[in-house]
């Protein structure tokens, strides 16, 4: 009898295993630098050492690794280095109210970075860093990218985080099945295992919208941690966890092919300035190597202005001409796609051209498997775009006020301070500038302690609320770059919308439209009429506890 359950359990695994992947010809290489982009190691919840990755990475091939440890921005970045022959990049992955958000190429912030996902994009791009929406299509709602008017710089396409996770989270019997099927498999096919798992992105269309009007980068995402916790939260926390995928498996699994100018020197500094380049520029492809490697691609269009590549811009001149070339095996299929919209299909040449007239276009190449286990894509190309000339358009100017209702006379009669009981803060009346004009001068100082929804808030009354306006407008200043959220506030409930504040003054608008609920609200926009105070509150989502500092406020009124 054990034989038999034995023998049985051995033909059940050997029909459901993956194919084994392909190992394709690199008669003709691309000369493309392979890596890996969102790995985190034991600094925050991953596994393994930078070092430990580096290796893992060495030994899958790969030339980089740009690791995304949680954090909230204010830790200063390793510079780059090699370890184990890879280049080793040091990024964040931030967590906001609408999502996480990786952040490359950027000094360590001032202050903390957090909050509304819109403000860490802001702030990211302030400070000189690149961003890109982690795991969009993620089922686990405090992961996936949600904000889509925030002016992120990439997004990822692919996750193998998020693979699991939406089969696990799959009701059906068969997505239940596949799952477990895939950990039978695993130990004798890893990499091909984890690639079975991927689905096809459901995002496409919100791309293609974004993409028409900017630059949009998109990326494959290892998300590799070389462990799965039992855990509620993110990041993980827990101490239990099982070692899979292994940092080895995931980037056997999948890579990001980066086109730089040159190649690679050996000198990190050197180097990495290259890779950050080719990313910023979308001068990459990303690959499901579970499914065939080594991979070599190409996907450019060219009309009268000329020849470019994936990841550029061309002006449009009269009919375009795309054209791919590749070494996918003969059963793979490419296609064309214009956003999301499909151009040209069932494509089994390793080289074509599809001509196209002149318009408006945001061009991408993909690359499927054959096989029914990888209904995913191989390869996906960034996109390539082309853009009609539009005239000029004189500026109309910004609208002035209807009315306004200042909320500042000079002296802080209506105005207030609020304070948790561990923290500190006071209002008065300085003179500022060459003109020693009146200013709210606020003063502030959290608790040291540990993060415990520390805040102090500058409060005006309002007893008649804001019906009768749309926006606040004021100038500001701090003693140092920090965020300070500007909130309404009910009986019950609040709202608010942040804003940078510099060392000098800035003079800003928000509209009351533009205002999020700070917490669980009964309405998704505040109502004006029953608004009591407005707020100026500093807390833990931006602010370090122990932090203490001035901020000088002018200048306050409603308006319409």
């Amino acid at each position: 009898m054990a034989a038999v359950l034995v023998a049985a359990a051995v033909a059940f695994i050997a029909s459901t295993l993956p194919p084994k992947r392909l190992t394709l010809a690199d008669s003709d290489p691309d000369r493309t630098v392979p890596g890996v982009i969102h790995v985190h190691s034991s600094r925050s919840d991953g596994r393994g050492t930078p070092d430990e990755i580096a290796q893992a990475a060495a030994q899958a091939g790969l030339k980089f690794v740009v690791i995304t440890d949680h954090g909230d921005g204010t830790r200063t970045p390793e510079p780059p280095a090699y370890r184990s022959g890879v280049l080793c990049l040091d990024a964040v992955e931030i967590s906001t109210f609408g999502g996480h958000y990786i952040a490359l190429d950027m000094p360590a912030s001032p202050y903390p970075l957090g909050g509304e996902a819109r403000d860490v994009v802001e702030d990211v791009k302030r400070l000189g860093g690149f961003g890109i929406a982690a795991h969009p299509d993620s089922p686990k709602d405090e992961l996936r990218w949600r904000d889509w008017l925030a002016p992120f710089d990439a997004i990822e396409v692919v996750n193998l985080d998020t693979a699991w996770r939406q089969r696990a989270a799959e009701t059906s019997w068969r997505q239940r099945f596949d799952l477990g099927a895939r950990l039978l498999s695993y130990p004798i096919r890893p990499a091909e295992s984890i690639a079975a798992l991927i689905q096809p992105s459901t995002i496409w269309d919100r791309w293609a919208a974004l993409a028409k009007r900017r630059h949009l980068v998109t990326l494959a995402g290892a998300d590799a941690h070389a462990r799965v916790g039992w855990r509620k939260s993110e990041p993980a926390s827990a101490d239990v966890s099982a070692p899979l995928p292994s940092y080895l498996t995931s980037f056997e699994t999948l890579s990001v092919h980066l086109r730089t100018e040159r190649a690679l020197t050996g000198d990190a500094a050197v180097d990495a300035r290259m890779i950050v380049r080719a990313i910023r520029a979308g001068h990459a492809y990303s690959v499901i190597d579970g499914a065939a490697s080594p991979p070599s691609f190409d996907f450019t269009a060219t009309n009268d202005h000329g020849t470019v590549h994936a990841g550029d811009e061309l002006s449009a001149a009269g009919p375009l001409a795309l054209r791919v070339r590749s070494n996918a095996p003969p059963g793979f299929t490419t296609s064309i796609w214009n956003g999301a919209t499909l151009v040209s299909g069932d494509h089994h040449e390793q080289d074509f051209s599809v001509q196209v007239p002149e318009s408006d276009g945001v061009y991408r190449a993909e690359i499927r498997a054959s096989s029914p286990f990888h209904a995913f894509p191989w390869i996906i190309s960034n996109a390539i775009y082309v853009r009609v000339p539009l005239p000029d358009v004189a500026s109309t100017g910004s609208a002035v006020p209807a009315t306004s209702l200042p909320l500042f006379d000079g002296s802080v009669t209506g105005w207030r301070v609020e304070e948790d009981p561990t923290s500190l803060g006071a209002v008065d009346v300085a003179a500022t500038g060459i003109t020693m004009v009146p200013a709210l001068r606020w003063r502030f100082g959290l608790s040291s302690a540990a993060a415990a929804a520390q805040y102090v808030a500058l409060i005006v009354d309002l007893p008649q609320g804001v019906a009768s306006s749309d926006r606040f407008a004021f100038t500001i200043r701090a003693e140092h770059p920090m965020r300070v959220s500007v909130q309404l506030r009910t009986a019950r409930d609040r709202w608010q919308r942040s804003v940078y504040v510099e060392a000098f003054n800035r003079e800003k608008t928000i509209r009351f439209d533009d205002f999020q609920p700070a917490g669980p609200t009964a309405a998704e926009k505040p109502p004006l009429p029953d608004v009591r105070s407005l707020l100026f509150v500093v807390d833990t989502t931006n602010t370090k506890p122990g932090a203490s500092g001035r901020i000088w406020i002018t200048g306050p009124v409603l308006q319409r």
